[in-house]
């Protein structure tokens, strides 16, 4: 699954480059007045959607501080992909200037015959080509699709979501989630459906679990609705919805795998917890810089993960193929890895990575590529040729090493 979409926020009179770090996102919070329940754009919370019931337990406020802690713990866990921090900030900061709030929904909180859905961008992370932009010049963008698109999905199916879930773990995607969640009046579940970020719809818990995700509502940036209600199997649902991105300049919103408590507990269909050890590495990443120590030892640390290898790079290639950014990078070792190279194939995401032309990392593993100094993450294809980067391995989630998750997601899926 591929959670990106350009954001613009120029209406609202500041850019995406005005929030690249902490400072200026919280900055921006403070002077918002955060924390007061209001809507975007006029709107009742319930617009375009059902009711859900009111009140409930194992709700957590997300105070401006655990917003940002969220969306950095994503950058990391979003192996490239997932967009970027800088829009996953701004998409957030739109919110907060229209003063929305947003809490956290424990698993356990929701009820067994309450109902829950999934709302994503998709597309690629290439920009728009020329020729694309005037092939699409004559149409009108519409503000939201997402957002739009988990709507759309409740009116159809009659049903209230009483949360959204985000689709993958990325600085974008999870912010989507997010702010699809608190413009409707809902909180965001702690659970994702990757552990991670991922290429394709089809690496998704859901369907490892055995279940469907259908149906999906799908809108386009120009406003154009699709329910897709029946497939000829499973990866058509990827097929499909990767043509409709590449048919609006890869600006998709989706909203799918509705599922009831019931049916999320019995079945094993989400991955619990994911929200929450997100914002556990951020805080670990802005305790370690607050108190002046290795930012890298401290995410290391609290995700269990490894340093592989460490570098300069010298090569980024990249092309945009059928909806995907397909690409590699090639690092040349310093310090203890003089003398030794690594390459790093990225489908989106990282997926596999050679030192010395022998498999050092494989999929489902999560590979998080880092700027040695900062330790922040570095998404593809922002790579910047001499600079000093580390690669990372986190384990991936159990679902993932059984026989249907590795079907889903491991080698052999991706050719290896």
């Amino acid at each position: 699954m591929v959670r990106y979409v350009v954001f613009s926020i120029d209406r609202v009179g500041f850019t995406v480059h005005q929030i690249q770090d902490r400072r200026q996102f919280l900055q921006l919070i403070a002077a918002a007045g955060f924390g007061v329940t209001a809507t975007a754009r006029g709107q009742t919370p319930d617009e375009g959607a059902l009711t859900p019931p009111r009140g409930r337990g194992h709700v957590r406020p997300l105070d401006p501080v655990a917003l940002d802690d969220i969306l950095v713990g994503c950058s990391y866990l979003g192996c490239g992909g997932g967009g970027s921090l800088a829009d996953g900030r701004a998409r957030l900061a739109v919110d907060v200037q229209a003063q929305l709030s947003f809490s956290l929904l424990d698993v356990a909180g929701v009820g067994d015959d309450e109902w829950v859905a999934s709302p994503y961008g998709l597309g690629s992370l290439a920009l728009p080509t020329d020729v694309q932009q005037q092939q699409f010049a004559g149409l009108t963008r519409v503000a939201d699709p997402v957002e739009a698109s988990f709507r759309m999905l409740s009116r159809h199916l009659q049903r209230a979501f009483v949360a959204a879930v985000a689709g993958e773990l990325g600085p974008w995607s999870t912010a989507a989630a997010l702010s699809t969640a608190a413009r409707c009046g809902r909180p965001l579940l702690d659970a994702d459906r990757v552990g991670r970020a991922a290429p394709e719809a089809t690496q998704d818990s859901v369907l490892a679990a055995g279940l469907s995700n259908l149906p999906i509502a799908a809108v386009t940036c120009f406003g154009d609705e699709i329910i897709l209600e029946k497939v000829a199997r499973g990866a058509r649902s990827e097929d499909l919805l990767r043509a409709l991105s590449v048919a609006s300049l890869g600006d998709l919103g989706v909203t799918d795998a509705a599922l009831s408590g019931r049916t999320v507990r019995e079945s094993g269909a989400l991955i619990a917890g994911t929200i929450t050890h997100a914002e556990a590495l951020g805080r670990a990443v802005r305790s370690a810089k607050a108190g002046a120590r290795s930012p890298l030892n401290a995410l290391l640390e609290a995700g269990g993960g490894e340093r592989m290898f460490e570098g300069r790079v010298i090569e980024c290639s990249w092309k945009d193929e059928a909806g995907f950014l397909i690409g590699e990078v090639h690092l040349d070792g310093e310090g203890s890895f003089t003398g030794h190279r690594y390459r790093v194939h990225f489908k989106n995401e990282n997926i596999i990575a050679w030192r010395d032309e022998a498999v050092s990392v494989l999929p489902p593993e999560l590979i998080s590529i880092v700027d040695a100094i900062s330790g922040e993450a570095v998404a593809n294809p922002e790579f910047v040729t001499g600079a000093r980067v580390a690669v990372l391995r986190f384990p991936a989630p159990s679902i993932w090493h059984t026989a249907q998750g590795l079907r889903l997601f491991g080698p052999a899926h991706f050719g290896y």
